[in-house]
């Protein structure tokens, strides 16, 4: 660490002075003393969260290892600054609320500092393209120098003052989605917790009045509101807003008009609730319970499902813990399904969350101690979970509670509604692993369950002509077992299905040989009386598509294993996704992730590695790219794509073994793998 020069110090110091004789509460930070960390305080600062240091606190505190100053923000300061890391945001700003954008403003390196004094209690938090400082945190002020750049003033003069409207008004503009902001609430969606009147004025800029309209109804309509509550907030605003320019003039009862058939549209739609008929589909609890090897989110949703929560409702932890305790799911294993080991697919959160920083304008969680930033999370909508799980959309079995009450009764409900709806003829292992356990499991639900299971056997007669049909066995293989098919002589004798002992009983005459092959087994729950075996004919050729797909006795038998290897994951969703890696730059950001930070589109994740080779994988989230560029680095941070053109490749290779092409079937298994 090197010591700074005099002449910096004095000129330090006096700024340092001259800031607290302004109100603001000042820090001594390292600067380019310490290259590592220049953004570190050189000094304890907590106590300076609650009061202003004085003249002679700070020429002690600025001595020869500070480079740099820091402003405390919050309401010791009277401050609230906005930072932006990204030119785009502050534009965005400026425009829209250009009322705001004259404050006193300092360049950053990637952005922009705009500061603003207020006595209102904001909580510090990130936001999208940027972050608010307010309590508990600091900023770096002018004229400090940070990695050689010099953070200097580009409008000033003093900071604008903010009453509690105009701080409500700031951060509704980034707690926005869709034009939507967070319930006050702690995350329960109450009647009129969105201000959609002034939600209408924002948005009839950007989108369109009729558009505008029509999204705001929506929003007071998911919020419980009625359609003449919303008529009586919206109706006049939409008939005396102005139309953009050289647009017809519009007599004021065709606006009214015009308006009442939109929103009374919007109440005809679809509000997007779970509770209003739709449920949690087969699909999504199969391809959780394959991927996730754990049931815990697939519960989680259903017993949402169960107890009429809303789609896209916002809810905390405690309620979520409070809830599944009534129905025997555990707190750790909520706690695992929001935010631990089972939250995620594919790098992206299957249920989306958020900081909920700014609750009520007049203070935070009032009367608590303790960090006031609270995580609420969004029940997802059906629509979401396909698109994120990348499945279609499948009928859904009904559960009841008892069901849900533990991981073995929820598997074996799934299990149960399924035979009794469909009576598979499927192989054991292709229905176990449809719930994520293995074949052996799923015959101890069978036994539970009280399962009538058919067993179906293919043959037919062995014939010289036919004998080509049966593998030669090699000297590394067991000579007493064909696993799957055997030989048969009057019904009752038994002989391993290897081509010379076929060919030593066709001479040996007598009775007729036949050739059999285990089938897919039939299941059945219910008053329907099964035979426990049954004898089907089937043809030399469907039992060659038996030995190809089961991968035994045929040269070339690996190639057949990477291609079920490729239609299981296509088909089942397990094993590795192929994904492609884009490598991000802070210029090439928002070209590859959109700009969405809560619905979560990008079908991949974000991943670097540590100094020690440790992986970090995380959502990809615009917001989460430039953070994780600030902490790792250009060059050090990709995005993983997941790769479709392998996934459909795949899909093409499974169909064309199902109709026997299986030189097809290679050559798109060399593309896929390529």
């Amino acid at each position: 660490m090197k010591k700074q020069s005099k002449r910096v110090q004095n000129r330090l110091r006096n700024r340092a002075i001259k800031l607290s004789g302004l109100g603001y509460a000042v820090i001594p930070l390292y600067g380019d003393a310490r290259a590592a960390e220049p953004k570190k305080p050189t000094i304890k600062w907590r106590a300076f969260q609650k009061r202003i240091p004085g003249r002679r606190e700070l020429a002690l505190m600025f001595d020869s290892r500070a480079g740099a100053i820091g402003v405390v923000c919050g309401r010791v300061s009277q401050l609230l600054v906005i930072d932006f890391d990204d030119h785009l945001r502050y534009r965005r700003f400026c425009r829209h609320l250009p009322q705001y954008a004259e404050t006193y403003t300092v360049k950053t390196r990637r952005g922009y500092h705009l500061y603003f004094r207020t006595g209102v209690k904001v909580p510090s938090h990130q936001v999208d393209g940027g972050d608010i400082k307010g309590e508990k945190s600091y900023v770096v002020a002018s004229p400090s120098v940070i990695g050689g750049f010099e953070y200097k003033e580009v409008n000033g003069g003093e900071p604008t003052t903010l009453n509690p409207e105009a701080v409500d008004r700031i951060l509704n503009h980034f707690h926005s989605r869709s034009g939507e902001r967070v319930p006050r609430d702690g995350g329960r969606q109450l009647p009129g917790s969105v201000d959609i009147a002034s939600m209408y004025e924002r948005l009839s800029v950007d989108i369109g009045r009729n558009n505008a309209l029509f999204r705001c109804a929506s929003v007071g309509r998911r919020q419980g509101m009625s359609c003449a509550e919303v008529e009586k907030l919206l109706l006049r605003r939409h008939a005396l807003a102005p139309g953009p320019a050289m647009h017809k003039v519009e007599q004021f009862i065709e606006r009214d008009t015009e308006g009442r058939r939109t929103i009374a549209s919007a109440f005809r739609g679809s509000a997007g609730s779970l509770s209003d008929g739709e449920a949690i589909p087969n699909s999504v609890r199969e391809r959780l319970l394959q991927t996730q090897g754990s049931s815990v989110t697939a519960r989680l949703l259903d017993i949402m499902f169960l107890a009429g929560w809303r789609a896209e409702s916002w809810f905390r932890m405690g309620d979520a813990v409070a809830l599944c305790g009534k129905y025997g799911l555990e707190r750790k294993s909520v706690i695992a399904a929001l935010t631990g080991d089972h939250c995620s697919f594919n790098g992206r959160h299957i249920i989306s969350r958020r900081y909920v920083e700014y609750l009520d304008v007049w203070g935070l969680n009032t009367g608590k101690r303790g960090r006031p930033v609270q995580l609420v999370f969004q029940v997802p909508s059906v629509l979401r979970l396909l698109e994120l799980l990348g499945v279609g959309w499948s009928p859904s079995d009904s559960l009841d509670e008892k069901d849900v009450c533990s991981r073995v009764a929820y598997r074996r409900a799934l299990h149960r509604e399924y035979v009794k709806r469909v009576s598979p003829q499927l192989p054991m292992s292709i229905l176990a692993r449809r719930l994520g356990v293995n074949a052996r499991t799923l015959r101890r639900y069978n036994a539970e369950l009280g399962v009538k299971v058919s067993e179906r056997v293919g043959r037919f007669e062995l014939s010289w002509d036919r004998l080509k049909c049966l593998p030669r066995r090699g000297r590394n293989q067991s000579k007493n077992e064909t696993p799957g098919y055997w030989l048969e002589v009057g019904g009752t004798a038994r002989f391993p299905a290897w081509r010379h002992i076929g060919a030593a009983l066709l001479r040996s005459g007598g009775h007729a040989v036949h050739v059999c092959v285990r089938r897919a087994s039939e299941l059945s729950l219910g008053k329907r009386s099964v035979l426990p075996l049954v004898y089907e004919a089937i043809s030399t050729e469907a039992f060659m598509r038996l030995r190809l797909w089961r991968g035994e006795g045929i040269a070339g038998d690996s190639v057949f294993d990477r291609l079920r290897g490729l239609v299981n994951r296509a088909v089942f969703g397990v094993g590795r996704l192929r994904y492609e890696r884009i490598w991000l730059r802070y210029d090439s950001v928002a070209a590859h992730i959109a700009d969405d930070k809560v619905a979560e589109s990008i079908p991949g994740y974000l991943y670097a590695k540590t100094y020690t080779g440790a992986e970090v994988r995380r959502p990809a989230l615009r917001g989460v790219a430039y953070r994780m560029l600030k902490e790792f680095g250009e060059g050090n941070v990709c995005l993983a794509v997941r790769d479709s053109v392998g996934e459909v490749l795949s899909a093409m290779a499974h169909h064309a073994l199902r109709v026997g092409d299986g030189g097809a079937g290679a050559s798109l298994l060399a593309r896929s793998m390529s």
